[in-house]
């Protein structure tokens, strides 16, 4: 049994602030609760620096206790620098990726892989293909039903389209969000080229905060979660972090690694990757890290029953730890009627995997950082199902698995935010 954890977190393309994180890491803490009968609770402020920002989090059961030290790895001020760029320099910038996307083939490997994912990279584009058309159309009817011919109708005509296109971009570029998703696909560009110094220097400190925690030696596991983009940050910070310490796996706490929604192929698939590929490798030839990687298929923001190491399609499973490769459902994660209605908000689907859950499930965010089960076993194919006891105590290994109408369920009206 867990007694002590440090979490590591790192985000993916999301500029969220530590006090955001906080209260959306203490709500998800609110479901954990309900769902598996506990108590649990993050009672002090963040405390914040540029590299990192951490708390304290405390969960119990009837006859276990655990302590969690959670640790935001930020980014965030380099993707909010990212977003002051103005607005033709971004399409500039978003066309120049999608010309080398399309040049390199990684598209087309996108395609392959996870076609769910390469529409997820078309999507922006579409927007903007749309949004020119529009201009198009208008600017022409304009022009027809005004009579006009030649040179007058053709130049009158694309200063409409223009005037259009541009004021629907403005109006709709950080709604949709058409400009978000650029900037990532703009950054992951220029990452994989090795054109972001200031986030190299950040994943050395990344690697640097891992080392100094775990050569600290003051509890029994130290967790690193990567999603989304994260993942792949989490797989570089992890290879630097053994550069600095080669015996970082031999003494002190347990290093674990859990990747959720994550989106390694996204630079490991491109052929300017190497560094991606390279330090995934180092990750999984290093058989004393513990690494499990959650796929879900409603998760479109993600690389589906993709091996991250191997870059190959995958079976349901696979269980020799290089990751372990967990199949689950986010239908078996929240209440029925909340899946039904965020089941085409993309963004929102993909977040669950960094949320606390309505409903018990083989995945549980806050059961695996929070609960009191060491990685290997709360990450094992079952996860939590069968191991707590409807008032939430801490079951044998060997004891028989709960039946379902014996899980106390929370009511369809429990709220559930993104983290």
């Amino acid at each position: 049994m867990i007694g002590r954890r440090h979490v590591f977190h790192i985000g993916g393309y999301d500029p969220i602030v530590p006090d955001t994180q906080l209260a959306r890491f203490r709500r998800s803490l609110t479901s954990f609760q309900k769902t598996w009968n506990v108590s649990a609770s993050a009672p002090g402020p963040a405390v914040s620096n540029e590299v990192s920002a951490s708390w304290r989090a405390e969960s119990a059961g009837p006859n276990w206790n655990t302590e969690t030290s959670y640790e935001m790895l930020r980014w965030d001020d380099l993707i909010l620098q990212d977003h002051e760029r103005g607005m033709w320099s971004r399409l500039g910038a978003s066309m120049v990726t999608l010309g080398d996307w399309i040049v390199t083939g990684t598209l087309f490997r996108f395609m392959r892989s996870s076609w769910k994912y390469a529409g997820f990279f078309l999507f922006p584009y579409l927007w903007v293909l749309g949004f020119a058309l529009v201009g198009a159309g208008i600017g022409f009817a304009v022009t027809w039903l005004a009579g006009l011919h030649g040179a007058i109708a053709f130049v009158l005509g694309a200063l409409i389209a223009l005037a259009i296109f541009t004021g629907l971009l403005h109006r709709f570029g950080w709604r949709k969000p058409i400009n978000h998703v650029f900037d990532d696909w703009i950054f992951s560009r220029q990452f994989v080229y090795g054109q972001r110094p200031k986030m190299d220097a950040r994943i050395d400190q990344f690697a640097k905060a891992i080392v100094a925690r775990a050569q600290k030696n003051d509890v029994e596991e130290i967790v690193i979660v990567g999603h989304c983009l994260g993942a792949a940050l989490v797989m570089e910070s992890v290879a630097r972090a053994l550069q600095l310490d080669p015996d970082l796996t031999r003494r002190g706490p347990t290093i674990c690694i859990l990747t959720v929604g994550a989106t390694i192929p996204k630079f490991a698939l491109h052929p300017a990757g190497e560094k991606v590929r390279a330090a995934t490798q180092v990750v999984a030839r290093e058989t004393a890290i513990l690494w499990a990687e959650y796929h879900a298929r409603d998760d479109a923001i993600s690389f589906y029953r993709f091996d991250p190491v191997t870059l190959k399609r995958v079976g349901r499973e696979r269980g020799d730890g290089r990751p372990n490769i967990r199949r689950v459902q986010l239908h078996s994660m929240m209440d029925p009627a909340s899946f039904k209605r965020h089941r085409l908000n993309f963004m929102r689907m993909h977040y669950q995997m960094v949320m606390g859950n309505d409903q018990r499930s083989q995945y549980d965010y806050c059961m695996v950082i929070c609960g009191p089960l060491p990685f290997d076993e709360i990450t094992a194919p079952d996860g939590g199902v069968g191991r707590f006891g409807p008032d939430g105590s801490l079951l044998t290994a060997n004891a028989p698995a709960l039946a379902a109408d014996a899980v106390e369920r929370p009511s369809s009206g429990t709220a559930v935010h993104a983290a």
